[in-house]
């Protein structure tokens, strides 16, 4: 009897999971926000069994989709880019004028049933202007990514040191007026990755990590997913305004395509660097320097990444049709994208030499790609500079003659400052972040130092141009970064310890643990900086130490590691190139296979799940902000949202005319 009742019961459960209405979801999620004007896509997406049919109203007026164009009558196919199982209705390019909050509601029926759902927005008031508030016509995004409070106060203590207790100096960021704090969440998670990490500063809105001016959707190609306006697209749409995007990163990562380019996956380099220029009419983009010329070159070239499986076609006709875009893309590895970039008026640079040759042209577009993967450090650079006769890590990366981040911003700013309408313009150190993932302390800190160089670029031009904005600020903190004390007994008696690399009994304390000098042992470390700016070794007696909160595997000497850890952005044959001159593809893999940089280094294991590299974290990061011609520096004071700062950069820029 028992037996037949549970049969009947389990009946009745299949049945109704079958009569099951479907599930009904709304993008934009609800507390999205939008500058007034600012476009963006409209999805209703339902989980169930097909022919699905819709219905959608804003503030209770019914509204048309663009896709699929007669979205009441029942589909199988819906707006047929929609995954199995799933039906997809898409309003493209909705926008709206009015500030307040607003309501979008749906109603999905599928073969099982109906089902509604519904979620708000809200359309931010511009807001007048504050008094002694001038026009801003430039915003100058300076990006470090990675970069907390502690790489910024180890660049200060190496680049100036300490007496007495006081600074001797700070570095340009610290001399901004307006200083804040920014959260750093994702959509989907307290700890953000890059891609949402910048696209907070330059939409207004949250993504899902991995995702890029985009909202999440079950589509069946990720550059198909709903979109949203960037600060660049919207400026250069309303105001004319030209854009910038500069990195020492591949220029395929997400820091930098978090500003022009919209997709669900931000590894998909190839369509990522083919969008840059096939949408360059609708960014405004007039400047695009960075690493990443593996994606440029056609796939039957040495160094190249291109191929059929990371590019995109058949965007949609509604999508095409609502964001201006004039084609419908490709599947073509064998583009040859540089020669398209000179084809469209980009001038095109490859090297540092190269770089001040075409800025002596004084180019109205320009295109600089000077690595294959992402650019070498500051410190590898300067050593190449220091010893131009000999070869040197970035002779074995390919790439002899990289110019640096503040001269690559300086090139930018002839070209940009050329539009009296404005324009707007992304500065990423991409390495604050990239070396502390590989817990590389050195050359994290000598990346703040570069990018604290481009700092003052920016601010020198604020302040000739009049009129713009600077923001520094970070996606996120990366690692745990802290400055743990200064080196007790001297490099000399580091380097004479005998080897720890043995040494894994967790109750007996490496020797090289006993010199980390804290309290009154730490000093003031003094480096001897050159003319170039950088310090001639970071190898000192009474160097600072660092630690890693999120640190993953490591081997520590507390020296600065004569080799970079590979770029994983490489061709694959310059990865293997590397391998065989003792490079290493982890962390955890110095003092093994008889790496001489560590061969006496002490085993320090991780505290995060990230084994090969440490994490970010979650940390509120500093936000620095200076404006030339007005009081919009005032705004970003305090303590704000990630997305704040783009309605307060948008506020600046927005109200008022042009002179």
């Amino acid at each position: 009897m028992k037996a037949l009742l549970y049969s009947l019961l389990a009946v009745l459960a299949l049945a109704g999971a079958a009569a099951a209405n479907p599930t009904v979801t709304v993008t934009p999620p609800s507390g999205a926000r939008f500058f007034p004007g600012q476009r963006f896509d409209i999805r209703v997406e339902a989980k169930g069994t097909p022919p699905f049919s819709a219905t959608l109203n804003i503030d209770g007026e019914t509204q048309d989709f663009t896709s699929p164009l007669s979205a009441g009558t029942p589909t199988a196919a819906t707006d047929g880019i929609t995954k199995p199982g799933f039906g997809g209705f898409n309003l493209r390019g909705f926008s709206s004028g009015r500030p307040g909050r607003h309501t979008v509601s749906a109603t999905v029926t599928d073969a099982t049933g109906s089902a509604a759902a519904s979620a708000t927005f809200a359309v931010q008031s511009a807001g007048p202007k504050e008094d002694g508030e001038g026009r801003t016509r430039n915003v100058i995004i300076m990006l470090g990514d990675g970069m907390g409070i502690a790489h910024r106060t180890a660049a200060r203590l190496v680049r100036y040191g300490v007496t007495a207790g006081d600074p001797n100096d700070y570095l340009n960021m610290d001399k901004f007026p307006g200083t804040g704090l920014v959260s750093t969440h994702s959509l989907n998670s307290i700890v953000t990755d890059s891609a949402p990490g910048m696209a907070c500063y330059t939409t207004g809105n949250h993504s899902q990590n991995g995702q890029e001016g985009v909202y999440p959707a079950n589509v069946i190609n990720p550059f198909y997913q709903p979109r949203i306006e960037y600060m660049a697209e919207y400026l250069h749409r309303v105001k004319g305004t030209t854009t910038g995007i500069i990195t020492t990163a591949d220029i395929e990562d997400a820091t930098p395509a978090a500003n022009a380019v919209h997709t669900g996956d931000r590894n998909l380099g190839q369509g990522i660097v083919d969008q840059y220029l096939d949408e360059s009419e609708n960014t405004g983009l007039r400047v695009l320097m960075g690493g990443g010329r593996r994606w440029f070159l056609p796939s039957t070239e040495v160094g190249s990444s291109r191929g059929s499986k990371n590019d995109y076609d058949g965007l949609p006709a509604d999508l095409r049709a609502a964001w201006n875009i004039p084609g419908a893309g490709a599947i073509d590895p064998n583009r040859d994208l540089i020669a398209d970039f000179q084809k469209a008026g980009f001038d095109y640079a490859d090297t540092a030499s190269n770089l001040s040759n075409a800025a002596g042209r004084s180019p109205s577009r320009l295109l600089g790609l000077f690595g294959y993967g992402n650019m070498n450090v500051a410190l590898d650079k300067i050593a190449k500079r220091r010893n131009p006769g000999q070869s040197g890590i970035v002779d074995d990366y390919h790439a002899p003659d990289q110019p640096m981040l503040d001269e690559m911003a300086d090139a930018a700013l002839q070209v940009l400052s050329k539009n009296k309408k404005g324009f707007f313009l992304m500065v990423e150190g991409a390495h604050i972040d990239k070396q502390s993932h590989l817990m590389d302390a050195e050359r994290a800190v000598g990346e703040v130092i570069e990018f604290d160089r481009a700092v003052g670029v920016a601010k020198n031009w604020a302040d000739k141009l009049g009129n713009t904005v600077v923001i520094v600020v970070a996606d996120h903190e990366c690692s745990g970064f802290s400055i743990i004390g200064a080196l007790h007994g001297g490099v000399a008696a580091l380097q004479a310890l005998p080897s720890d690399a043995a040494n894994n009994d967790p109750t007996a304390t490496p020797e090289r643990q006993k010199v980390v000098g804290t309290y009154d042992a730490a000093g003031f470390p003094h480096y001897d900086i050159q003319p170039d700016g950088f310090p001639a070794s970071q190898d000192i007696d009474g160097k600072l130490l660092f630690g890693y909160g999120a640190s993953a595997d490591r081997y520590e000497t507390w020296l600065t590691r004569p080799q970079p850890v590979i770029d994983s952005l490489l061709p694959a044959s310059f990865k293997t190139e590397l391998t065989g001159k003792a490079y290493v593809k982890e962390p955890a893999e110095r003092g093994t296979k008889g790496n001489r940089e560590d061969a006496n280094g002490f085993f320090i294991r991780g505290q995060a799940g990230g084994v090969t590299n440490a994490v970010h974290t979650a940390s509120d990061i500093p936000i620095s902000a200076y404006s030339s011609g007005s009081q919009a520096w005032r705004k970003f004071v305090g303590v704000q949202r990630n997305t704040d700062v783009f309605f307060k950069l948008m506020e600046s820029v927005v109200p008022g005319d042009e002179e």
